[in-house]
Formats: structure tokens, C-alpha cells, sequence
């Protein structure tokens, strides 16, 4: 797989020149995202890893694992690490890696799109279009989690309604939803939900981010 390297400020990231590339939502997810020292963070559907490497930035002594099905892109964050000097990531590619209760913090940026319903990209043809049902994802992240522990998600306004009902069905109560615009002339273009496992819904709506306003570092 053709890659091509991505530069943020001091953040140096190889992605796919032709395949599902990250947008905004991984440092909106990341933003402002507490990492204790010794927390088991779990970054569900890696991709080409920018969600570890955020995450093994921001704190050095936690344990960071990659979760990646696609040995293509499993390669790439690799060879992320590397690039940037980072030795608490472990890269696997299945939930079954991972010990029952063992996760603090999970934090996923899934293509949420279902396929049929939007236009495929002539240029990725995978870009946007989900690999694994919701429900398979959190029967695994249900299984890994911590109780009380923290699931962050990205995903389309669109599918709202169906997400927080999943979340409900599978034992997460929903902490916090924050929308997100691209400018305050648009509609949401995502939003952010976060919840905890085996605790009750109690849910505050945040105040909107613009990602014309947004500070990535």
C-alpha cells in the first residue's frame, strides 16, 4: 500500500495515499482527554494509527493498543511508531487479544456510513463505509471494558437516534454528546458521545465545536 506522510506541527503521521485517511475527528476525540498514568487505553479500529500515537503522546506511561483487522494498515502503524519514537502501543488485530475487563479508556473513530445509502468515493472506495455492524463492536468493547470504564465515539448525526439505542441495549449509560460543525453556517457534520459501561444514563449535551475555531495542539 502506497503511503504518504502527514505533517501537524510536531506530529509526523504516515497515512494511505489511496484508502481511508483521517479527518478532524480523531483530535476532536482526543482533545482535552485525560490519560492516568498506568490506564489501559484501547484504539478501536486504528487505521493508520493516529488515535494511538495522539494517545501515547499525551501520556507516555499508559498502555496504548492498537486494534486493526487490515495487516496493511497494522504495517503502517508501525511504522508510526517508529517514526515517532513510541514504545507503549501494542499493535493486534482482534478484541479476543485482549483480556476480559482489562480496558480503561476506549476510544474509536469508525467509517459509519452504511453502504447504499451515500455515494462511494471514486477515488477510496472504502472511505466511509462500515466493516463491522455497531452491534459487533460493542458486544467486543462491552467484553474488554472496565466497569464504569469510558467508551468515546465519533459518529454521523444521521445514525444518532440508533447509536445511543445500542448503547442503552448493550449496558453503557451516555455521559456527554458534542456536536460538531464545520463552520456555524452548517449543519453538524459529526458528533462526539461519550459513555460509561454498566452505569446509568445520565447525559449533558456540550457546547458545539467549529472546527473553523478549533485548536488541534
Amino acid at each position: 500500500m502506497e503511503t504518504e506522510l502527514t505533517i501537524l506541527n510536531s506530529l509526523r503521521i504516515y497515512q494511505p495515499k489511496n484508502g481511508y485517511r483521517f479527518s478532524q475527528e480523531p483530535f476532536v476525540l482526543m482533545k482535552n482527554l485525560e490519560l492516568k498514568d498506568r490506564c489501559v487505553f484501547l484504539d478501536y479500529g486504528s487505521g493508520c494509527g493516529i488515535i494511538s500515537v495522539l494517545a501515547a503522546k499525551i501520556n507516555g506511561n499508559c498502555f496504548v493498543y492498537s486494534l486493526e483487522s487490515n495487516k496493511e494498515m497494522r504495517q503502517i502503524v508501525e511504522k508510526n511508531l517508529r517514526l515517532n519514537n513510541l514504545n507503549n502501543i501494542s499493535v493486534i488485530d482482534k478484541p479476543d487479544k485482549l483480556k476480559t475487563n482489562s480496558v480503561d479508556i476506549v476510544v474509536s473513530n469508525p467509517p459509519y456510513f452504511l453502504e447504499g445509502s451515500y455515494r462511494k468515493s471514486t477515488k477510496f472506495f472504502n472511505e466511509k463505509f462500515e466493516s463491522e455492524s455497531l452491534d459487533e463492536m460493542l458486544i467486543d468493547v462491552r467484553r474488554v471494558l472496565k466497569n464504569k470504564g469510558v467508551l468515546k465515539i465519533s459518529y454521523h448525526p444521521t445514525r444518532l437516534v440508533e447509536l445511543l439505542g445500542k448503547l442503552d441495549s448493550y449496558g453503557f449509560g451516555v455521559k456527554y454528546i458534542t456536536p460538531v460543525y464545520g463552520n456555524r453556517k452548517k449543519e453538524a457534520s459529526f458528533i462526539i458521545v461519550e459513555s460509561k459501561f454498566g452505569t446509568k444514563n445520565y447525559t449533558i449535551v456540550k457546547k458545539a465545536i467549529y472546527l473553523g475555531e478549533f485548536q488541534y495542539f
